[in-house]
Formats: structure tokens, C-alpha cells, sequence
């Protein structure tokens, strides 16, 4: 059975993912920051049916959760097919450059850009063990360089 880990998928584009890969015949690892929220997500899932799910606790922008989810993981599995780094936060709107707060966008990057460096390398080991080993970056329009250089986007001028 192929197994994949998705982080911050206890809710949204996570969570669907999630019942596409069960509903394929994979072993998911839900991984969630909040280990209650990220339980209610496989209890959810399991009640659909879909049981070959478990949540694995991951906060991405905090290095020591991220080896204790790598730890948990290696215990369990011996490699992961499919990563999918999905975890990402907005942080606090509007962020204009002249007024937002240094610790907004710190928090900001510390989880989007940081985390999916930190869990992809602390991860990686085990995704190489992988005959065909996938990682995934999840992004949203905020993400989109070609969005942002387009006068017309909605949020070009934010």
C-alpha cells in the first residue's frame, strides 16, 4: 500500500486531498498542527469509510515538532511515497508593506516558506526510500508571481 503524509490536512485543500488518496487505495498520515482538530478530521474520515488514516501531530514552523512528526513517522513506515506540503497560514490582512508587523511576517514565512523547507528535508530520507517517491507543493494565488505582476488581480495593489 503507498502511504503519503499531508501536512495541515485536518481541514480545506488537506482534507480532500486526503479522501482522494484514501479513496485510491493509499495509507494517509494526517498531519495537523492541533492533534485534537487533526483526530476529528480521521474520526470524519473513518466514519466515511475511509480507514487507513491517522493523524500525525506536525507543526511546521517549530523545528522540534517537525523531528518528533519524522520520528513518529519512521516508526511507523519504512518510507513515504507522497509528500504533500499543504500547511500554510494567511496571517493577519492587510499586509502592506508600509505597516505590517515584522512578527506578522515572520509568522507568515516561518510557516509557508520556512516549514516546507524544514519538513521536506527533515522527510526527504524517507521519501528517497520510495520507488517512486512524490513531494507536492501546495500553493494558493498569494503564492502566484504571475498573479502579483498582474495589474488586473484583485489584490495586485494590496
Amino acid at each position: 500500500m503507498k502511504t503519503a503524509l499531508i501536512t495541515g490536512a485536518n481541514k480545506s485543500i488537506g482534507f480532500e486531498t486526503a479522501k482522494v488518496l484514501l479513496k485510491n487505495g493509499y495509507y494517509v498520515y494526517l498531519g495537523s498542527r492541533d492533534l485534537q482538530r487533526g483526530q476529528q478530521a480521521v474520526d470524519t474520515l473513518k466514519a466515511e469509510g475511509l480507514t487507513a488514516v491517522e493523524v500525525l501531530q506536525i507543526d511546521v514552523a517549530d523545528e522540534q515538532s517537525v523531528q518528533q512528526a519524522k520520528e513518529n513517522l519512521s516508526q511507523k513506515t519504512q518510507s513515504l511515497d507522497v509528500l504533500i506540503n499543504n500547511a500554510g497560514i494567511l496571517g493577519s490582512y492587510d499586509q502592506k508593506a508600509s505597516d505590517v508587523s515584522l512578527a506578522t511576517v515572520r509568522e507568515v514565512y516561518d510557516t509557508n516558506f520556512f516549514g516546507v523547507i524544514q519538513v521536506t528535508q527533515a522527510f526527504l530520507p524517507l521519501v528517497q526510500k520510495s520507488d517512486q517517491g512524490v513531494i507536492v507543493n501546495v500553493t494558493s494565488g498569494l503564492g502566484s508571481l504571475t498573479l502579483h505582476s498582474d495589474p488586473n488581480w484583485k489584490h495586485y495593489h494590496v
